[in-house]
């Protein structure tokens, strides 16, 4: 793991994070909207995507998590190496 960009990694794995959790609940709130036009009734689950979003959202999570971890001992330590 020698001089990985973690700043770099955390950032992007935020940004993916804000962006997929904004999306899974502003699908959800479009697809109760018309849901309730039509007398019908929308699950958080209902559709593919929305699952495959929310796959996306818990793994960038994790990763967010993970680099995030290591960004914080590599600036502790004040290494380019941390040892896992």
């Amino acid at each position: 793991m020698k001089k990985m960009p973690w700043g770099i990694i955390t950032g992007i794995c935020a940004m993916f994070v804000f962006f997929l959790t904004a999306g899974v609940v502003g699908v959800y709130i479009l697809l109760d909207g018309i849901a309730a036009q039509t007398n019908t009734e929308a699950a958080f689950f209902g559709e593919w995507y929305q699952i495959l979003m929310f796959v996306f959202d818990i793994v960038f999570v994790l990763g967010l998590v993970g680099s995030l971890t290591m960004y914080i001992l590599k600036e502790k330590t004040g290494s380019e190496e941390v040892s896992v």
